[in-house]
């Protein structure tokens, strides 16, 4: 994993995700260990069964970049698609409730046409009460038609290798351990650790990007990010 790490930060700081790409790539084009950042192309390898890259097929061409403020219609409609309505009920959902994502963390993937065909969000959070700070993912979705594309793996890749260029030190979701464990996840570290509501603990995974940066992390994981200001309006 340190190495795959290595290899994505290494090609995010050739291409940084904050620049826009004047190329759209084939997900057939370089091998898995680069990073898809927007101007180098990635083939992500094969997912799990039911994870956003399942099974391996000929992907069409996309890009990764920043996630605009045009984008929100977009995304929320690809999330509704491809993880239904309850995924608004989730215990991580009350992490991101009222909150903006980490500072140059959300990222779309899109196809020749600018459409919005994948999307993953990094959120802050701290470990626990007075626990160290860290990132939550999630959701990572992925257009339910293009689901061989590679596209969750590529939007994998560029959000770790993002969150370790900007100084991150750790990485939790709530997901599949056969999908997520690629890139390194496990349960090994969050035995202390709990969500704010119903979940599967052995659903809850970690990442270090950061070595020792878990060490003696417990409690409940509380939201610690940016609050989405609202207007207010007086009589």
């Amino acid at each position: 994993m340190e190495y795959l790490i290595k290899s994505a930060v290494a090609a995010t700081e050739i291409a940084p995700s904050s620049g826009p790409s004047d190329e759209l790539f084939s997900a057939g084009e370089k091998s898995s260990t680069a990073v898809l950042a927007p101007s180098l192309a990635h083939r992500a390898q094969a997912g799990s069964r039911g994870a956003p890259d399942e099974g391996a097929a000929q992907a069409p061409a996309f890009v990764i970049l920043a996630e605009g403020a045009g984008d929100i219609e977009a995304r929320e409609t690809l999330l509704d698609r491809a993880m239904g309505p309850k995924r608004r009920k989730k215990s991580s959902e009350k992490l991101r409730r009222g909150r903006r994502p980490s500072e140059g963390l959300a990222f779309a993937a899109r196809d020749p046409s600018g459409a919005v065909v994948g999307t993953v969000r990094l959120w802050d959070v701290t470990l626990g009460e007075g626990g160290p700070a860290a990132l939550l993912l999630g959701p990572l979705a992925v257009e339910p038609s293009l689901k061989s594309a590679g596209i969750g793996s590529a939007l994998m890749l560029h959000a770790i290798a993002e969150a370790a260029r900007l100084g991150h030190g750790a990485i939790v979701l709530v997901g599949d351990a056969p999908y997520y464990g690629r890139f390194g996840f496990s349960a090994d570290r969050t035995g202390s650790l709990a969500m704010p509501g119903p979940y599967e603990r052995h659903r809850l995974l970690a990442l270090e990007l950061k070595e020792g940066a878990l060490d003696g992390a417990k409690g409940t994981i509380k939201a610690a990010g940016r609050k989405v200001k609202t207007l207010s309006f007086t009589a």
